[in-house]
């Protein structure tokens, strides 16, 4: 018995303190886990500020107010506030003018100090700056420049208020110990700071009092643009499972002997066999080999019957994922991800919306001289084409009827470049089906010709049809205005594209320069006229703006 319990004791004392040391080990992988993922969180609210001041710096508006000598701008107050309903992380949008005054806000409100003070010194680079207010919050003050001067003509200021602070580094609401999240600013002085500790815990929270550096783990991780956020843990929890390893050892000294050491290591090994069986086949589906997530286990006791409940969910998962492929081909992506999410429902709202509509000229006629296989594989050929060219800008491709095709932009989700978007949308369409018709004519099919009219107002988008059966769609004057203009340009061919007034308004003026008026005309189905104006298919247009176009993996089905 002494043979047997002496290399046991040897052996438990070593693998307690490598179990000891592993829990410290882990210890400090989870603070600094938590240190990085709030300071992950943390980095992308400050980017996503830098991205909204950019964009106001970016603004005509903007340079117009600051160069100009009034003091107001309903225009770009308007702007601010759209800006602002748009994105409830932010509190405040502000234009400065050299001076540090105030030349459009919203809403309406004084500066503190040290954001008036920063710019009225002439800050030349963006800068994060706490408020020193009771409310609390940050700033960033972007500086709006001009090409021909080294100095800025004002400053852009988003501001961020101490509730979205503190979402950024909230903690976890189920952590077992003891924890404080502090971001700190450039200068390394708090900002903002949350706490959280377990239920169990009484008294004031180890993390609120002043304990020595060996009672707590602190992980630090970097943000951006100098701030850092800073993890204080306490070490009770590490220290609990340390003395439950030590109670869990002099009981396994008291009662194991060697022919039970022997049976219960035989049976752990073939244990461990089977779990990392099923944990291969978890990382399968975690990286969506569901086929290859089948465990093969032989075994009438609880790990057989998870084996079995585990087959049976990837088997699950593996058909819910080819459905959900399927469905995103029928309704697209975009609709279906918010039928899925629960977010549409039958009936529609009034939306703001840009409808494209293109048709291939004179496609009755060619479908004589060509068999029913051959039409349907031009078809499919043109049509993905066509699909990948508008939405390549974000475009919602609605509804393909015969050889005609319908996009929508600003449905189902807003877009504030909609307008742009389905100008640069018919203009790459019009590119591709250059590129396929050389294609075609090195086979000797005949070449393709398409209208596009291109009509901007409001119409109502949603689900339509029937409980059993409906589709998302969108329904009203702009889209009839869309089919009119593609009639019309019937006789215009020398037009590429055919927009109503609403959306030349609309565009920028460099775009609106590109646009001829071809006055107003009786279209079919309107009492009405429709002030007309087209695109010259002898048109460049400047390229798009990095906003404008969608990651590649955005659009791309897989």
């Amino acid at each position: 018995m002494l043979l047997t319990i002496v290399p046991l004791v040897i052996a438990g004392l070593l693998a307690l303190t490598e179990s000891t040391e592993r829990l410290r080990l882990e210890q400090e992988r989870r603070t600094r886990q938590t240190a990085e993922l709030i300071a992950g969180r943390a980095r992308q609210l400050m980017l996503n500020g830098e991205q909204l001041a950019t964009l106001v710096a970016s603004m005509p508006a903007t340079a117009r107010l600051l160069a100009a000598d009034t003091s107001a701008d309903p225009t770009l107050d308007g702007h601010l506030g759209s800006v602002v309903r748009s994105h409830p992380e932010v509190d405040r949008l502000l234009v400065l003018d050299p001076q540090g005054q105030t030349r459009a806000a919203y809403p309406p409100h004084t500066l503190p100090a040290p954001t008036l003070e920063a710019a009225r010194r002439g800050v030349v680079s963006r800068r994060w700056l706490p408020r020193h207010t009771p409310e609390g919050g940050v700033d960033l003050l972007l500086p709006v420049r001009d090409a021909a001067s080294p100095q800025p003509l004002g400053w852009v200021v988003v501001g961020l208020p101490n509730e979205t602070i503190v979402a950024a580094i909230g903690l976890p609401a189920d952590t077992s110990e003891e924890v404080r999240a502090v971001l700190h600013d450039e200068a390394h002085k708090p900002v903002a700071s949350v706490a959280r500790w377990p239920e169990r815990a009484a008294g004031l929270p180890i993390v609120a009092r002043q304990r020595a550096p060996e009672d707590t783990v602190i992980a630090e991780a970097a943000v951006h643009a100098g701030w850092s956020v800073r993890v204080i843990e306490s070490l009770e929890a590490y220290r609990a499972l340390v003395r439950r390893e030590l109670l869990h050892y002099g009981l396994v000294v008291l009662v194991v002997s060697g022919l039970a050491a022997a049976v219960a290591w035989r049976f752990a090994q073939g244990l461990v066999h089977d779990v990392r069986r099923v944990a291969r086949s978890a990382r399968a589906i975690l990286r969506g080999h569901y086929l290859n997530a089948h465990v093969e286990l032989e075994r009438d006791d609880e790990l057989g019957l998870l084996a079995r409940s585990f087959n049976h969910m990837s088997r699950e998962l593996e058909k819910r994922e080819r459905e959900r492929d399927v469905f995103g081909r029928l309704v697209s992506p975009e609709v279906r991800d918010q039928l899925l999410q629960g977010e549409l429902m039958l009936g529609g709202h009034e939306v703001e919306v840009t409808v494209l509509l293109s048709d291939i000229r004179g496609f009755t006629q060619l479908c004589e001289t060509m068999k029913p296989r051959d039409i349907v594989l031009t078809l499919n050929e043109y049509f993905t084409r066509m699909t990948q060219a508008v939405q390549r800008y974000g475009g919602y491709v609605n509804n393909f009827m015969g050889d005609a095709m319908v996009v929508v932009f600003g449905a189902p989700t807003p877009d504030e470049h909609q307008v742009e978007r389905g100008l640069y949308a018919a203009a790459a369409m019009r590119q591709a089906l250059k590129e396929f018709n050389q294609e075609r004519l090195a086979y000797g099919a005949p070449p393709l010709r398409i209208g596009i009219g291109l009509a901007s107002g409001p119409a109502l988008a949603g689900q339509i049809g029937s409980p059993d059966r409906c589709i998302y769609t969108v329904i009203g004057d702009t889209v009839n205005v869309a089919a009119r203009l593609e009639s019309l340009s019937k006789q215009h061919r020398e037009a590429a594209v055919l927009v109503n007034r609403e959306t030349r308004d609309r565009l920028p003026p460099h775009l609106q320069a590109l646009l001829q008026p071809l006055g107003a005309h009786q279209v079919k189905g309107r009492g009405g006229s429709v002030e007309v104006f087209a695109l010259p298919r002898d048109a460049e247009l400047p390229p798009p703006p990095a906003h404008l176009l969608r990651p590649l993996e955005d659009h791309e089905e897989p």
